[in-house]
């Protein structure tokens, strides 16, 4: 009932009301004015009484009619995620089937690749690290394939990421003197069929050439967030580096694309870390400098390795949200034995050290060097 159809009905009663007063008033009996004016106010009372009860049962009826209908889209809407869940159901069994019969080892490879991140994840705690193999006993590794014809090598580069034989390792990164892990270095291996492996200083230079070291790149970043995840499931706090190529960092359609997906899973920034060469930290362009800016407001660090002169601005560093340097053990203690570049040395450190910015040595091989550096 329309607001104007409820102001003729008030009018009405209150012109009602003045009818029966004006008409005791004239009616010829012994009544007072007054009188005739409470029975005209007591007419139009009445009448608005009666006419506020007739809104409000109009209104409780429509508001049952209408929690009615609701009631009524609540049981469709039911209905309908029962038979969603039904399809969704049969959907993936007519995918897992699918996949089975057109490529029965894909669904294998997928469970087996679950299964070997599992594995690493293990192995990088404390108890799956003691279980993984008894005291003294080194890890097996395929051999190490020398592959000199390029031709070939690109061969198995090409069918390496077709049939997912891009292996990842982890190098852990201990304090010390406890020798504690606390980060893990990722690093890619290829695979040839027949199970050899491939080092990067021998693939890496073909994958380029060929425009594939993108590809590899990916992923290795799709592995590294997988163990993120992992790691994260089993509370354990451990970070990872992983390496970005400078022809990832200056792939137009690609960098874009990974800045997106890791605003998406901006919580494995607590555990990623991204790591690019020094040579290519000081060639990084305004596009990439923006794309990393990006990232280090999601909370991403960075690190730079293969630091290869002391030629280092701290300053930059910490504008740029650099948060390790790593430099390599052995250069180190060429630069230790001579007294002006230990001096210079010692300054980089405690530059890095008020920075809050982490040294890291790498690639030590023998306990000889490592009492020399400490």
């Amino acid at each position: 009932m329309s607001n104007y159809l409820h102001g003729l009905i008030a009018a009405a009663y209150l012109g009602l009301a003045a009818i029966v007063g004006f008409g005791l008033y004239q009616s010829g009996a012994t009544v007072e004015p007054s009188v005739a004016a409470a029975v005209s106010v007591a007419v139009m009372l009445a009448a608005g009484l009666v006419h506020q009860a007739i809104v409000r049962q109009r209104r409780e009826r429509m508001l049952v009619a209408t929690l009615d209908g609701v009631q009524e889209s609540q049981a469709k809407i039911e209905q309908a995620l029962v038979a969603t869940r039904v399809d969704f159901r049969d959907l993936a069994l007519a995918t897992e089937q699918l996949v089975q019969a057109v490529r029965p080892d894909a669904y294998g490879d997928m469970i087996a690749e679950m299964r070997v991140i599992e594995t690493l994840v293990r192995q990088i705690s404390p108890e799956g690290a003691a279980a993984a193999r008894r005291p003294g006993e080194a890890p097996a590794l395929p051999p190490v394939l020398d592959i000199e014809d390029d031709e070939r090598l690109l061969d198995i580069i090409r069918g390496a990421l077709t049939e997912n034989r891009v292996d990842v390792y982890l190098q852990p990164v201990v304090s010390l003197p406890q020798r504690k892990p606390g980060y893990y270095e990722t690093f890619t291996r290829l695979r040839a069929a027949d199970g050899g492996l491939i080092e990067p200083a021998r693939y890496i230079p073909v994958a380029e050439r060929a425009g594939l070291i993108t590809a590899i790149d990916n992923n290795l970043l799709f592995r590294c967030a997988q163990l993120v995840r992992k790691g994260q499931r089993h509370k354990l706090d451990h970070g990872f580096f992983c390496n970005l190529s400078p022809f990832t960092l200056r792939d137009g359609s690609f960098f874009p694309e990974f800045t997106d997906f890791m605003e998406q899973n901006a919580r494995l920034a607590g555990n990623l870390i991204f790591e690019f060469a020094q040579a290519d930290f000081a060639r990084h362009d305004t596009d990439t400098a923006r794309g990393l800016g990006r990232l280090s407001e999601l909370g991403f660090r960075f690190s730079v390795d293969r630091v290869e002169s002391f030629d280092i601005d701290i300053e930059e560093l910490v504008e740029r949200h650099i948060s390790f340097v790593k430099m390599d053990a052995r250069a180190l203690i060429d630069w230790l034995g001579d007294a002006d570049a230990a001096i210079q040395l010692d300054r980089v450190k405690r530059g890095l050290a008020r920075a809050g910015i982490k040294l890291i040595v790498e690639k030590i091989e023998q306990e000889e060097q490592l009492v020399e550096l400490l």
